[in-house]
């Protein structure tokens, strides 16, 4: 709405939308967690959560605008409190509170992830020049539709001539060889 009625572009500012608060990952006691509690009703059952239901109420904070205004008084105070719990302590509070929020993943969470692992999300590949590993499977996931990794990328240029001019373009490969050796592939 900010950029169809008057032509307002945010600009990035690190982990926070400036104004809109609270938004932000928040430093737990053994990693990083999104909370995003910036609607009234939704910042009360934060409060809710956190044993602070007065802060509701705190003119500081009653509204989306003053909260906007007390952003880093807000953010601050509610890390002081994510500081003292775990991911999985913060995410269970969230949940019970119905409060829109999500952890921050590294590589080694998404590899561990069950979600992710039943998603076939990453999938293992095998690679000439470093073995097995696991990447990024395509997305989004169809039921109709299914698609997958069916190749790496060429690991050297001209990995697919003979496949692509012969099969795929039906040259023999007379023509293949002479093609290489005038060096237009």
């Amino acid at each position: 709405p900010e950029y169809m009625v008057s032509g307002h572009v945010r600009k990035r500012t690190g982990s926070i939308l400036e104004g809109i608060a609270p938004s932000n990952v928040y430093q737990c006691s053994d990693g990083e967690y999104l909370i995003g509690a910036n609607q009234d009703a939704v910042f009360a059952r934060l409060c809710q959560a956190m044993g602070r239901p007065e802060l509701a109420t705190d003119p500081r904070y009653v509204s989306h605008v003053a909260r906007g205004q007390n952003q880093k008084e807000l953010d601050d105070l509610i890390e002081a409190w994510t500081r003292t719990l775990t991911v999985a302590e913060v995410e269970a509070l969230m949940i019970e509170y119905s409060v829109p929020a999500g952890r921050i993943y590294g590589a080694a969470d998404m590899l561990e992830d069950e979600h992710f692992k039943a998603r076939e999300a990453l999938v293992e590949v095998d690679s000439p020049r470093w073995g097995k590993f696991a990447m990024q499977n395509s997305f989004p996931k169809l039921s109709d539709t299914p698609s997958g990794i069916r190749s790496l990328a060429p690991q050297s240029i001209g990995e697919h001539n003979d496949e692509i001019y012969g099969t795929l373009l039906g040259m023999d490969q007379q023509t293949i060889d002479n093609l290489k050796a005038a060096g237009a592939i």
